[in-house]
Parts: C-alpha cells; structure tokens; sequence
C-alpha cells in the first residue's frame, strides 16, 4: 500500500511541476490505497495535463467519497467548467447560503457555470449569496446585477449596480452595467444623469464610449455618435457594439457599412456556428410538418369546448412583423393584459406531443394540456384582473394546430410585413440565442426559416378553421387610428381613445425583453417600410424566395 511519505512526494513533484513524477508517485497501487486525498491529487494531475475526463472521474470519487469537504467539491466544479461540463456544476448539492471560505469558492464556480450556460435564474441566486458575503467587491454586484436584468429584474439589477458604485464610486463596469440597464429600459433622463455625472467627475467621454454613443444615436447626432463608438473598443461586448454601428449607419443610410456591421454582429456571437446547425434542424422539422399537414390530417385532429373563459387572444407574427407595436397600442386599453414572449403554449404542447399527433390524441390528454396552460397563464396575471389576455408570442403561429385544437375558435391577431423587411430586420437585430432565432444568425438561414415557418402558418390557415384578424404593418403605420379600432372591434370591446397613445405606454410598461425596446417610443414613422430596398444588393441572394411570398401576401413588390 502507498505510503504516507510516498504521498508527500507525489505532492512536491505536483507542485513543482514535474507531473510525469507526481502522477506515477500517485497512481502506485491506487487502487490500493483508495484514499480520497489520493484521487483527488491524481484527478489534479489529470486536469493539469489537460486530461479533464480521467481527472473528473478520480475528483468525483474523491468528492463522493468526503461530501463535506468543501475544497474537493470546488476542484471537481472546476474540472467540470474547464472541460465542458458546466451544466454538471449545477446539479452538484448547493453550497451552504451562509458559506465558509470554501464553501464561497463553490458559489463562485457554480456562477461561473450559470453564466456560461445562460442559467440566469441559477446564475442571480449564486451571485446575491457572493454578494451578501463579499460586500466590498463591486465585480460581485455588478454581475448579480447582470444576471438580474437577464430575468427582466431591472429595478433589482439597477440597485445591485448601486451597491457597487457605493464600494468603488468610478468603477467603469458598474457605470456601464447601470447606462446599458437604463438604456435598455428607456430610462433616458436617468441615462443622461449618469453621463453628465460622470463626465463631472472626471471620467471622460471615451471610458464610456458606447453609452456616449448610444445617447447621441438616440437624439439623432449621427455623426457624433459614430465617432464616439469607433473610439471605443468593440471587443468589449462585440455583439453590441456591431449592433449599435449597424443601427447608426443605417440611419445614416450607408447600406454597405450597416450590412457588414450585422454580419459581424452575427458572426460574434457566441457558438455561432452550433446556433446555425440547431437552426437547421428547426428549419427540416418545420418543412417535414408542412409536408404531412394533409386535409385528411387536419379532419382527424380532436378539439375541445367550449372556450373557457380564461381563454386568451393570441398575438402571432414572425419576428419584427410589428407585433410589439401592435401590443404596445392594446396594452392602452384598460380591458387587456398582454403576456409578453411566455413560452406556455410550447409547454402545454409537448404534454401532447408533436403536431402531427394531435390527430392521435386522446381527449384526456387535450384537456390536460389545456388546463396546463390555464395554470401557467394565471400565473403571469393579477388574480383580480377579469378582462381579456393576450398571449403575444411571434412563434407561436408555428403552433396554430395546438390551438385551434386547444381554444377552438379563439381570436388570433396575425402581424405581416413585407418579406424583405422582415427578413432583413431580424439579420440586423441581435438576440439571446435560443433554436427559433438561430436562423436570423445568417441572411440565408434567415429567408429559408420565412420560407418553411409562413409555409407552415398557410397551410394552418388552409386546413383549420382558425378565427384569425391580420393587420398588415405598412396599413398600421399609414393608418393607426383606422387599424387599431378595427382590431379593438375584432376582439368585441368598446373602444378607448387610451389605445392609441402608444409612445405613453411605451414609456409606461417597463423593460422589454425584445429588441424593439428603442423604437415603440419612438413616433410612427414610414421610415422602415420598404427599408429593404435600400439593401436590395445585400438582398440579392434571398429576393427570388421572399418576393415569391411578397406576391403571395398581396404585396406589389
């Protein structure tokens, strides 16, 4: 059996680097010896010689072996981090919510792996513990306050920015952290005062280039805004910084640059690639479901009633086809509540199954999955609200069989917009990733998601019997007042002058959670209608698809 001294020499070759030594010392009879302190030094060999799966293994031993030695658990989540497997760190035990200095260590590790998996929910409950016992570090608040504001907590995102500005008054990250939440959320005056304060106090215009930028865009110094943002360093948040270069050239009408800072826009986000791929096969399901969407198909599908009356409206529209803007004049209306991008009907559709088993599907099933849905809904609206619900979510018009299946005959408000427009302004926008945005990564990817989601959404309108309104956005911008109460009508409620103060309620409603957070507060303007054709070059590879949906749509171009 290895030795105690043997051990001790195993260590000092570890540590001095000599780790062909410390691993032969080391896995001597190992078996033998059993010993957690021996696996973990021979999993710490492992990882040092870039050998993270033998290394996880004997660090998971170790670990199982002593659970409550905190400082194993700590190497084991880092191992886990550094060869890929965060999504492992999170279903290890939670820390204690009152760490000892190990312990702490761990929450580290396990925000470091909520953060490179997008697990914000996991990510905000290990940062406020680090917070809460690392007072005086302000990287600590401002990446709880990050985490946060990715939950759409923007009022607690923006007061854990405080608290790092109490500890370190110019921290540049906790100034820019505060400016992009407040220009997110559309709090200008509050932007403005944090610029001016900061000028004050001696931090120039350069150390917070993109807020600077971002102001001056805002108020339509095109010019100055340029320069501002190409004085600042892209590499600090590129997706951002494209996005905003893109957004500012093409304002100033310069196609060419505006196209090529989305492209790199695009390019810089992160697994680009792996987003494309899972894009791709979202793109193959949706035409397979087009395919077998059959009139015999759609004759065998059961549905319930009657409608229940919790039942909502369903607000669809592919992405930047202007359903924010129509939810944004509804939200007006004392009578409505709009739920903003939930994924509820997702959920109670996989309780069924796929679409194509909905004509399969026992009664029993259907009505659980409704009643799955009812809950969720009642979840996201006052127990004391009893007028109508609208359920805004674009991809849902993918799931058009599930509802007509689901609420038989409910209202649904369908958004279009030419094809090329909306084609083009989601290649230019910038999303968290997730499988239905995956397409707009690349223009091509972004015309073909079009191609196979409108094919699916007609052949829905087709086959089922789908009480559906369209409000096109070129007749919403040249016409509001017309569109919206014919809209108001179509959903049976009296009409409320309130509705068409858009630009108040915009203002009124808080954070966004999508990229039209700086436009509905805007005045409607026709300046984005037919933007496309200033990009028909760029276009020019997808226009043979889109404007063969141009036509369809009953659009002249």
């Amino acid at each position: 059996m290895p030795t105690e001294g043997q051990f001790s020499r195993a260590v000092e070759a570890f540590k001095r680097g000599d780790l062909g030594l410390a691993l032969k010392l080391a896995s001597q009879d190992i078996s033998a010896a059993g010993t957690p302190a021996w696996h973990h030094l021979v999993g710490l060999i492992h990882c040092r010689q870039g050998e993270p799966t033998p290394g996880v293994k004997h660090l998971r031993l170790a670990a199982e072996a002593e659970p409550s030695n905190a400082g194993f658990k700590v190497m084991l989540a880092r191992a886990l981090i550094d060869s890929g497997r965060p999504g492992d760190v999170l279903r290890m035990e939670r820390p204690s919510p009152a760490p000892t200095p190990a312990e702490l260590a761990l929450w580290h590790a396990r925000a470091e792996a909520a953060d490179v998996t997008g697990s914000d929910e996991a990510a905000a409950e290990a940062w406020t513990i680090i917070a809460a016992h690392t007072q005086g570090d302000p990287s600590a608040w401002t990446s709880l306050a990050r985490s946060l504001f990715s939950l759409g907590r923007s009022d607690e995102a923006a007061a854990a920015c405080r608290q790092a500005l109490a500890v370190s008054p110019q921290n540049l990250t906790a100034l820019s952290t505060l400016g992009l939440i407040h220009e997110r959320t559309n709090r200008l005056e509050e932007l403005d005062q944090l610029l001016d304060n900061a000028l004050r106090d001696g931090i120039s215009k350069a150390q917070l280039g993109y807020l600077w930028a971002a102001r001056e865009q805002r108020a339509g110094n095109l010019h100055a805004a340029r320069e501002l943002l190409l004085k600042s360093d892209p590499a600090e948040d590129p997706v951002r910084w494209h996005r905003l270069r893109a957004k500012i050239a093409d304002k100033e009408e310069d196609s060419a640059a505006a196209f090529e800072a989305s492209t790199s826009m695009n390019r810089a986000m992160p697994h680009f690639e792996q987003w494309r791929r899972r894009g791709a096969a979202l793109r193959q399901d949706l035409r397979a479901l087009a395919c077998a969407m059959t009139p015999e198909w759609a004759s065998r599908i059961p549905r319930l009633g009657p409608i229940p009356r919790q039942a909502p409206v369903f607000l669809v529209g592919l992405p930047r086809s202007g359903t924010t803007l129509l939810d944004t004049f509804l939200m007006g209306h004392p009578s409505i509540d709009v739920l903003e991008e939930k994924e509820i009907l997702r959920r109670a559709g996989q309780i069924v199954g796929p679409a194509l088993s909905l004509q399969d599907s026992q009664r029993f099933t259907l009505e659980r999955a409704r009643q799955a849905y009812l809950n969720e809904l009642g979840s996201y609206v006052d127990p004391g609200f009893d007028g109508m619900v609208i359920d805004k979510n674009p991809f849902n018009l993918l799931l058009a069989p599930f509802i007509d299946s689901l609420f038989r005959e409910t209202p649904i408000i369908f958004a279009k917009r030419h094809p090329c427009d909306v084609v083009l302004s989601n290649f230019m926008q910038s999303y968290n990733p997730n499988i239905g945005f995956a397409s707009f990564l690349n223009l091509s990817d972004a015309a073909d998601l079009y191609d196979a989601a409108m094919t699916v959404w007609v052949a829905s309108t087709e086959l089922l019997p789908l009480n559906v309104h369209t409000v096109a956005y070129e007749d919403l911008i040249e016409n509001p007042a017309h569109q919206v109460r014919t809209l108001v009508d179509f959903l049976g409620l009296d009409w409320d002058e309130r509705v068409m103060d858009h630009r108040a309620t915009a203002k009124a409603r808080g954070a966004l959670t999508n990229t039209s957070y700086d436009q509905i507060t805007e005045p409607l303007s026709p300046a984005a209608v037919g933007r496309w054709r200033r990009y028909e070059k760029q276009l020019e590879p997808v226009l043979p698809i889109l404007l063969k949906w141009a036509d369809r749509l009953g659009y002249e171009d």
